[in-house]
């Protein structure tokens, strides 16, 4: 691409409801742009559709940003503060002859669209308005002039050429009688006020973009570099919904994903870093570096949510151990559990490797921070060990332990060996009695690191009580 005197674009979110992940690619789309051309990326909020606006929605826009990791340079921009100037702007598209007002009342247009209809004509406004001179005195909305047999052509940076030899819309509406703007007017002034280069938008937007190219056309006013980005597919090959799974940023967010992983992973969605590359891993910094319209995809991506899962496990494994153990405690907290950091922090080299989603490590690490358990005794009960036999395990062990020196992994070892040796039987099913009896569990991490975090105290405690069970 053509390097500019600077590269300038726009995220425009409407805070009319969570934030998708479309939204999010389509953002750092927009920041990776920027920042690769050493320009700026801009946070603008398409607030002006009041009716459809959500309270808080911005607050939850921004937060979600921020959590992803997306940064930009300037804004928020709230449309609704720039009332004025499109005013302004539509005021002089009418003094050019590109626009009009229009005082049509919404049972004049409804009877419109039913005789378009019963004449099984395209629906939308005839133009009645066009030339009858409405004055500004009356309540009004002010529409856009489409040309007749007007033939256009946008030079779209992802798609090529797209070529529409006749415009289908109908005398679009640019300012309501409410005097606030609608998505064409102030999505065309503001991205010339904030002077955006680059206009990257999702591929629905295109249909669209005539309408936009004419409005600048009628300012004077040279159009940014338009590029339409491919859609996110669910594995349907269908747009992603919730059909599909979550589809919302605080969704993921919830689950426990890690947003360095978000970002790696919605960056191959469209994106590539090159022909036979096979790297999949990248930082923000990488993506930064390498990313370029050029290798953005025409045709949609998938989205795999088995995908996302290996790589947030790819990333959990690489957060160093203390950023690691900052991320899984409010997690485990809102289990409800009561963290002990140090007891933690030593069984986390145990778990990491099993975690894809941070909540998996509730499961593994639970028995360490409950005053009591619930024991799978059944399963105590296997291959040959009764009751006694259990509990006689249970008692020395207790006793080995509470005889050790030094508390450490190779010591607690070395001591359940001996109880395994001095049992008679194989290590296996005296492991298992132990294991049951200090997590409550089959499965956890392994046994003697397990015992080594959970503390000699609460172990031998554990050990005593389920004696006294059986």
């Amino acid at each position: 691409m053509k390097r500019m005197t600077e590269v300038r674009t726009r995220f425009a979110p409407s805070p009319t409801g969570l934030l998708h992940i479309g939204g999010v690619r389509t953002a750092l789309f927009e920041v990776l742009l920027a920042h690769h051309y050493g320009g700026k990326a801009i946070l603008r909020i398409d607030d002006t559709d009041r009716e459809r606006l959500v309270p808080g929605a911005v607050d939850a826009l921004i937060s979600d940003l921020r959590w992803v990791g997306l940064i930009f340079d300037e804004g928020p921009f709230p449309q609704s503060e720039r009332l004025a100037r499109y005013k302004e702007i539509s005021e002089e598209l009418i003094a050019r002859g590109f626009a009009y007002r229009c005082d049509c009342t919404a049972e004049r247009l409804a009877q419109e669209r039913e005789e378009q209809a019963a004449r099984k004509e395209p629906l939308g406004y005839s133009g009645y308005c066009r030339n009858r001179g409405v004055s500004a005195s009356v309540p009004h909305v002010v529409r856009f002039k489409i040309p007749e047999d007007r033939a256009i052509t946008l030079h779209d940076a992802v798609k090529g050429d797209v070529h529409w030899e006749k415009i289908a819309l109908r005398d679009t509406v640019l300012l309501k009688s409410d005097g606030f703007p609608t998505y064409h007017l102030a999505t065309v002034v503001d991205d010339r006020d904030m002077r955006i280069s680059h206009i990257l938008r999702a591929d629905e937007w295109l249909s669209t973009a005539p309408l936009h190219l004419l409005i600048f056309e009628a300012m004077e006013w040279p159009a940014p570099v338009f590029a339409h980005l491919p859609p996110v597919l669910g594995a349907d090959g269908k747009k992603l919904s919730k059909r599909h799974g979550a589809t919302f940023l605080s969704s993921f967010r919830e689950a426990g994903y890690l947003p360095e992983a978000i970002l790696n992973f919605i960056a191959l969605i469209g994106w590539s870093a090159g022909e036979g590359e096979e790297q999949e891993i990248f930082s923000m910094e990488e993506l930064t570096r390498r990313f370029t319209l050029e290798r953005v995809n025409n045709a949609g991506g998938v989205f795999s949510y088995e995908k996302l899962n290996w790589m947030n496990g790819v990333y959990i494994r690489n957060l160093p151990p203390e950023d690691l153990q900052a991320r899984l405690e409010p997690v485990l907290a809102k289990a409800g559990l009561a963290v002990d950091s140090e007891k933690l922090r030593r069984i986390l080299p145990q778990v990491r490797e099993r975690l894809q989603l941070l909540p998996d490590a509730v499961p593994l690490v639970d028995f360490l921070f409950k005053q009591s358990i619930d024991r799978d005794m059944p399963a105590m009960l296997k291959k040959g060990m009764d009751a006694a036999k259990a509990r006689e395990i249970c008692v020395a062990a207790a006793e080995k332990l509470a005889s050790l020196a030094t508390f450490d992994t190779p010591a607690i070892e070395a001591a359940l060996r001996e109880v395994a040796e001095s049992a008679g039987g194989k290590s296996g099913p005296v492991f298992t009695v132990v294991r049951i009896a200090v997590t409550g569990k089959t499965i956890t991490p392994p046994l003697f690191e397990s015992i080594y975090a959970l503390g000699r105290e609460q172990t031998i405690a554990r050990l005593r009580e389920t004696a006294a069970l059986l």
